[in-house]
């Protein structure tokens, strides 16, 4: 077993000899350690006796009085044990070694022995486990021993000189007991003020760590923390010593570890303050229930050299979730408002040139009527003029109109007036309006409706949905096929347009649903429109209830299926639809963001 084993065995078997009213942790370590010392001496001191009784027989006066002065320590211990006061204690203590000192200096030359050198020591001796009382006990222990001393030669010596050594030693030796004595006083007045000084420190800096709301950590050079203050049963709901050792670092969320474990590293080896930001788990309340995240900021800076406890850094840490938040919201709302710049642009860009063709078509040909010069004599021809102006007319009329159907769904001023009606025999009729268009574009127009279905819904905000759908279709589906399909799906039913046109590449199907978005949005596009036809949808289905579906890829067309509720049930007086695009090569259907009130 090793020697600190045995050790502390030892001072665990003393420690219940220690008086029951001593309760200060660092007294009854004293009293453990002067029991434990004295045990030690007085016991070895009897163990002696029996070998020399054995080796040179029954022993003389002066050593039989020693080895009585080297069993006194046991003596001194059961005075401790009994009284759990140290002065007493100590007295015996002093007493034993002012008595051995005698006792060998008696037998080794009197004054002249050098076992007087050991007198000056006892104060010192009797600081080592007490206060200033023992070490002044001691002293007055020891300046008796010298007077004994030098009256013990006086009287064997009655015709001394005073410069003779039988004076002149006990005079140098309580000198010496003197000056001990007062550097031991003054030694242990500095003590006494240091560790005021100390306790003060102690508690000006408890006290202004209480008034901190921010955790403040110390940690060693390997990242562990040694002391947290208490502001951690705030921050984590859990008292500070959960935090000692790997406490804290276990509560730090894995993906962060290495820029927290760096931060602790670069703060200890750069000298220089380092922040840190990184997310901390924090335990449910009463272990059930998953743990909460919460983002906080840690600033570390290097420990004073004399740090305590292998301190390296210093830490604190703040919650910044809120400031967190904040940011995001900020960002959010950048991105917002950066969206809604590309907004304005593309609604210039797009309703310019949607503007600007008709407009020029209508003040050009009315010039060439209004000229003398340039009207053509020609019936037909100015015939032909006139249906151009009327044709230029009525397509900016769909512009302006469809521009004030968004802004009003936008806004939440369009409502619905929810009805009983046929939707088949209103899909019969949008097809047959469309049906002139579809021929002209060299479009199949296919119809697959069951007859009948009765829904509650707005026929017009219907009609208005249908005849948009189709009108992409054809649009974007040169001499190809379109179908109409009109499906029952539980409680819905599915408006189903399809076409077998130039589809919608799968990184244009994440902008379906953006005021005044086409796949080609240059001047040059080979389709004219203002991009605004599937966001009135989209609101429009929305106000129903109803939900949008986009299904293309590329080159292979596009299906869009709107569902809406049989009954009406679902209908709100404003709402932005969600839209769900489905990449035919992908599978998974994926919701758009909504985006309208953004480029608002």
């Amino acid at each position: 077993m090793a020697a600190a084993q045995i050790l502390s065995i030892l001072r665990a078997r003393i420690g219940v000899l220690v008086h029951p009213a001593v309760e200060d942790e660092d007294l009854r370590r004293r009293h453990v350690d002067f029991m434990l010392a004295h045990l030690g001496a007085g016991l070895a001191a009897l163990a002696l006796v029996p070998i020399y009784l054995v080796g040179w027989g029954a022993p003389g006066g002066l050593t039989a009085l020693a080895l009585c002065c080297l069993a006194l320590p046991v003596v001194a211990a059961a005075v401790l044990s009994r009284t759990g006061r140290l002065l007493p204690a100590c007295a015996v203590s002093s007493l034993a070694i002012a008595g051995l000192i005698l006792t060998v200096s008696r037998g080794t030359g009197g004054i002249g022995s050098p076992a007087l050198l050991f007198l000056p020591l006892m104060p010192l001796t009797a600081l080592v486990w007490g206060e200033r009382g023992t070490a002044l006990v001691a002293a007055a222990i020891a300046l008796s021993a010298v007077v004994g001393v030098f009256v013990i030669e006086s009287l064997a010596n009655p015709a001394a000189d005073l410069l003779s050594p039988m004076v002149a030693w006990p005079l140098s030796a309580a000198a010496a007991i003197a000056c001990a004595t007062a550097l031991v006083l003054l030694a242990q007045r500095r003590d006494r003020e240091r560790q005021r000084h100390e306790t003060a420190r102690h508690l000006r800096d408890r006290a202004v760590l209480g008034a901190l709301n921010d955790l403040v950590t110390w940690h060693d050079a390997a990242g562990q923390v040694v002391f947290a203050s208490d502001a951690a049963r705030a921050l984590l709901g859990e008292g500070p010593e959960s935090l000692v050792g790997r406490g804290f670092f276990e509560r730090v969320h894995v993906a962060d570890r290495p820029a927290f474990l760096k931060a602790l590293a670069d703060a200890r080896h750069l000298g220089r303050p380092v922040e840190v930001r990184y997310r901390l788990m924090v335990p449910p309340p009463e272990g059930r229930g998953a743990p909460t995240v919460r983002w906080v900021e840690m600033r570390i800076a290097q420990a004073d050299c004399d740090a305590p406890d292998g301190c390296a850094v210093i830490a604190v840490t703040r919650d910044v979730s809120e400031q967190c938040r904040r940011e995001s919201e900020l960002e959010e709302a950048r991105h917002a408002a950066v969206s809604a710049n590309e907004a304005k642009d593309r609604f210039l860009a797009v309703v310019s040139h949607e503007l600007r063709t008709p407009l020029n078509a209508i003040i050009g040909f009315s010039d060439m009527l209004a000229s003398d010069s340039l009207c053509p004599t020609d019936e037909a021809r100015r015939r032909e003029y006139a249906s151009i102006i009327a044709g230029s007319g009525r397509h900016l009329l769909d512009v302006v109109n469809t521009l004030l159907d968004v802004s009003r769904i936008e806004s939440g001023n369009f409502t619905i007036a929810p009805e009983p009606f046929d939707l088949a025999a209103l899909m019969r009729d949008c097809c047959d309006l469309m049906e002139v268009k579809a021929r002209a574009a060299g479009v199949q127009l296919r119809r697959e409706i069951v007859e009948p279905c009765v829904i509650v819904a707005d026929p017009r905000a219907c009609r208005q949905i249908l005849l948009n759908l189709l009108g992409n279709a054809l649009k974007f589906t040169p001499r190809g096929e379109v179908t109409v399909r009109l499906k029952s799906a539980g409680a819905q039913v599915a408006l189903v347009v399809s076409d077998t046109g130039i589809g919608i590449a799968e990184s244009d199907l994440a902008q379906l649903g953006k005021p005044f978005f086409q796949a080609h949005s240059s001047y040059d596009r080979p389709y004219e429109g203002t991009g605004l036809g599937f966001c009135v949808v989209q609101g429009l289905a929305a106000l129903h209830g109803g939900t949008v579906e986009v299904a293309s890829r590329s080159g292979e067309g596009t299906t869009v299926t709107v569902l809406l509720p049989r009954d009406g049930a679902g209908a709100r007086p404003a709402a932005t639809s969600v839209v769900q695009s489905i990449a035919r090569a992908r599978g998974p259907v994926s919701p758009f963001k909504e985006e309208m009130k953004k480029s608002a």
